[in-house]
């Protein structure tokens, strides 16, 4: 399946929501392997981030947070949307709605929409 940068972040989140959920054997198993692959393909993602992110620091609060140099934000933004967009094949089985049990929070449907097989 083919999905941007972007896609591994949301679906990371999604399936972390999921992973201590009580879902059938068959089901869980599904969502166990799915996070590992995209959770692997996502690492690599997360370490260019980083470099980005050195490259563009002007300096590291006392707080752990990182203040951008202000002439370059353009331009890391550019970098960082570039990334967001590029495209990775992640061999993922896509995850039947009914499957996934009675109650799931709107926004973790949200963050796995593009593994989400509905039945008609």
């Amino acid at each position: 399946m083919k999905l941007t940068v972007q896609d591994l972040y949301n679906l990371t989140k999604g399936l972390n929501d999921l992973l201590d959920k009580e879902l059938s054997t068959s089901t869980s198993f599904t969502i166990a392997r799915n996070h590992k692959k995209v959770s692997d393909e996502a690492k690599t993602a997360e370490e260019l981030r980083k470099k980005i992110i050195e490259k563009y620091k002007d300096k590291e609060n006392e707080d752990g947070s990182i203040q951008l140099k202000k002439d370059k934000l353009d331009e890391y933004k550019k970098e960082i949307e570039e990334l967001h967009e590029q495209e990775v094949d992640v061999d993922i089985k896509k995850i039947k709605l009914d499957d996934l049990g009675e109650s799931i929070k709107p926004r973790t449907l949200g963050l796995l929409e593009k593994i989400i097989k509905e039945e008609k």
